[in-house]
């Protein structure tokens, strides 16, 4: 991952997407870190990550909205310049349909805007720096301690991040080339002014906490050092680690000699692995910035440098592009939104909402509810228990009132025959 998406910023043009797919590199540095074992030290980017990435963003910000009002100013301009050629003519302030079309995000339509945007220009500089892995700036410390633990327990992984901590100090290097330095190459960017205040301060503190934020988890300078602290946190040398040590149980498995986490002993500054983060950080910054980009592009319609690179250019321009553009565009995402559309209509509406929900379950609803109204309700407990019990008790009636004559002889007759029956039963039981 922090390789893949290291290499596809090279070939972006918005100077948002550039810094997204950064954040995606450096993602990919911070879980790399967690899958060797060295929470604190993916924390410790993550953190430092923070600063100078949100300073990036907040500062492309502005950057767009300085090109986004110069390109304002120029189309006044124009539209003033327009009205006054055709007076009368009712079409007043109108502006080119190309100017409509303009991309303030987009780099080609930047360069040179150090000279216009002098605050936006350091604050950005400093993140990018700082990202690429500059000393003394915080993405240097945080970043080379993940090196380290990768050069010493898995060297493979050394050997991907660094690739990709190069490819991060090129495409930063490309990047302040092309809006900061050169000349702009649309007249927009010569219109642009620096943003206001309310919109710099932040960037100055966020500038400050990207080249301070590493003092949060400094290494000790020499094994001397780490021996004498008993290779523990102590003073202002790993912080972070000391204050996370509490809150992690792994520090405790790894006491107990169950789990073996080694980034749980502080380890002294790798000066090789430092020094060399340190050349390539440089090195690749310097190749974006002064051999690849030297004095190119000078128009916006002029294409990338990087693409004529021989063999290099066109493999990594391809690899970022192709897939992206063709394979995702054109594969992945059709086919993710047939399946959608397959799922919302066919399975989701047709099966699950029209037969599960329409056939099956309302139709059995209904069709239960029709039999325990018409039979179990009207020929069950209407029909059998309150009108059969009803009838039965009407032609209970019917039979006892036969007996019910109103003549006082039926009665004492009927008296004398019961007298009689139980005078011959005694008798009977009494033999």
């Amino acid at each position: 991952t922090a390789l893949l998406a290291g290499i596809i910023a090279f070939s972006q043009w918005d100077i948002k997407k550039v810094l997204a797919y950064s954040t995606v590199s450096q993602l990919g540095f911070m879980v790399a870190a967690a899958g060797m074992g060295a929470y604190v030290a993916a924390m410790f980017h993550l953190i430092t990550h923070a600063f100078f990435k949100a300073l990036l963003f907040l500062s492309a910000g502005s950057v767009i909205h300085g090109v986004e009002h110069g390109h304002h100013e120029l189309a006044l301009a124009q539209g003033a310049a327009h009205g006054a050629d055709h007076e009368g003519h009712g079409d007043h302030g109108e502006v080119d349909e190309a100017e409509d079309k303009f991309d303030a995000q987009d780099m080609r339509n930047m360069g040179g805007l150090r000279h216009h945007m002098r605050t936006t220009y350091w604050v950005y500089l400093i993140g990018a720096l700082a990202l690429s892995g500059f000393p003394p700036l915080a993405g240097f410390w945080s970043k080379d301690e993940i090196l380290a633990h990768a050069n010493q327990n898995y060297f493979i992984v050394y050997i991907i991040l660094a690739l990709a901590a190069v490819c991060t100090a090129f495409y930063m290097g490309r990047q302040i080339k092309l809006v900061f330095f050169g000349e702009p190459r649309h007249p927009a960017s010569g219109h642009a002014h620096e943003s206001p205040p309310l919109m710099t301060v932040p960037l100055a503190i966020l500038a400050v906490l990207a080249a301070l934020g590493g003092l949060i988890n400094l290494p000790y300078f020499s094994a001397g050092m780490a021996e004498a602290a008993d290779n523990h946190p102590e003073g202002v040398f790993f912080m972070l680690e000391s204050w996370l040590e509490h809150s992690i149980a792994s520090f405790e498995l790894s006491e107990a000699g169950l789990v073996h986490l080694p980034h749980i002993e502080p380890l002294a500054l790798n000066y090789v692995v430092a020094g060399m983060s340190i050349i390539l950080a440089i090195g690749a910054f310097f190749i974006a910035f002064s051999v690849v980009y030297g004095n190119r592009p000078r128009t916006a319609e002029e294409p990338d440098p990087f693409r004529e690179i021989p063999v290099v250019g066109p493999i990594v321009w391809w690899f970022a592009i192709l897939p992206l553009d063709t394979l995702y565009n054109r594969g992945v995402v059709p086919a993710y939104n047939a399946t959608a559309r397959w799922l919302a209509h066919s399975l989701d509406w047709a099966f699950w909402h029209d037969f599960v929900h329409d056939s099956i379950i309302r139709d059995f609803f209904v069709g239960f509810a029709r039999f325990s109204s018409n039979v179990l309700d009207a020929k069950g407990l209407d029909g059998a228990l309150v009108n059969g019990s009803a009838r039965l008790t009407r032609r209970l009636a019917d039979v006892l009132r036969q007996a019910q004559t109103g003549y006082v002889r039926n009665y004492a007759l009927g008296l004398l025959l019961g007298v009689v029956v139980l005078l011959a039963y005694f008798l009977f039981m009494a033999g």
